[in-house]
């Protein structure tokens, strides 16, 4: 059955159409010997597939919308390390952006949080995948519109143009030959992956952005692999109905930065979102200064208003005073206190 599935997938990249991943440039940045991040496009952001070259094979993180940029990557990174024993794929959240290209590696296992499938389900089959191409179809014929209007040499305009060529490749996708490529390795709050010479740490990072988001930290190489995460250049946000499983995500936040272990490295799904080293350990520092002096503050009687009181970023958090700290006239930080209070108040 491997041996077919692979012959499958071969031949998958094959049928493809010729337009289809060959229009746009493939990038490479090598983070070590044994680190590379992998994505499509010069403007237009996609994402950045991050491969990791162990003893027991080669272990990919996050797949593209399209899957035959995702078998140009594949290629790349087997090229690139001169080998091509690829183990694992691993989804950081089910989003169609991540996970519409998992048919490039059906060959092979793919590790997710248990609530992926399910979301991928949503997204990828039946009403979901219609209201999906609808939009993507749309969405091109209103850019082929407003791309006339811009200078050829602009960078919006080259932005655009990229958007259009991937536009294109995924509707074409989705509607000839696109199969669902669903988890088959599912974990719930945490999962270590032994790969000989890595060790591969998967930690549940849910509720903010979806139910099924993931973090791995592989602590021979001090990388961690984020996917979808707020961006080192805002303050982190707390949706009022987005908190989620806060005080898990808290806990495996710690046992990454507080182990005493280098990070070297922090990657953001999407290629050109900015993630520091830094700014991933202010972020936690800050929700965990938060909710625990929000929690003391209830348990001894203050009130919201007191809590509204007790922080400045400029004064308690002041690597954020020149970061993001409004989004359409919503204070974050006023945000913040009170939907922690609310949840605290209510937990």
């Amino acid at each position: 059955m491997r041996i077919l599935t692979k012959l499958l997938v071969c031949l998958m990249a094959l049928s493809l159409p010729l337009s289809a991943g060959t229009e746009l440039p493939l990038n490479i940045k090598k983070l070590s010997d044994r680190v590379l991040v992998v994505w499509v496009a010069d403007y237009y952001q996609t994402i950045g597939v991050v491969a990791l070259a162990t003893e027991k094979g080669i272990v990919t993180i996050d797949a593209n919308l399209s899957r035959s940029n995702d078998m140009r990557i594949r290629k790349a990174i087997a090229e690139e390390f001169g080998r091509s024993d690829f183990k694992y794929l691993i989804n950081t959240h089910y989003h169609h952006d991540h996970t519409g290209g998992n048919q490039a590696y059906a060959d092979i296992e793919i590790i997710a949080h248990k609530n992926c499938p399910a979301g991928m389900k949503k997204e990828l089959t039946d009403k979901g995948l219609d209201d999906l191409i609808g939009r993507f179809k749309e969405r091109l014929k209103i850019r082929r519109l407003e791309i006339k209007q811009l200078d050829p040499e602009s960078r919006e305009q080259k932005t655009m143009n990229e958007e259009i060529i991937l536009l294109r490749q995924a509707v074409d996708e989705f509607e000839n030959g696109f199969v669902p490529t669903y988890p088959t390795l599912l974990f719930e709050k945490n999962m270590i992956l032994d790969m000989g010479d890595m060790t591969l740490e998967l930690y549940y990072f849910g509720g903010r952005h979806t139910n099924s988001d993931i973090v791995i930290y592989i602590p021979e190489e001090g990388l961690v692999a984020l996917g979808d995460h707020i961006p080192g250049i805002m303050l982190p946000f707390v949706g009022r109905g987005t908190i989620g499983d806060l005080p898990v995500v808290l806990e495996h936040w710690s046992r990454i930065i507080e182990s005493g272990r280098e990070i070297k490295h922090v990657t953001m799904a999407h290629w050109d979102m900015p993630m520091s080293v830094e700014a991933f350990k202010e972020q936690y520092f800050y929700l965990k200064t938060v909710v625990d002096t929000l929690d003391e503050m209830q348990q001894a009687g203050n009130t919201l208003d007191d809590a509204k009181r007790t922080f400045t970023i400029e004064k308690d958090f002041p690597f954020f005073k020149d970061k993001i700290l409004k989004i359409r006239d919503i204070d974050l930080h006023e945000n913040n206190i009170e939907a922690l209070w609310k949840w605290l108040s209510g937990k």
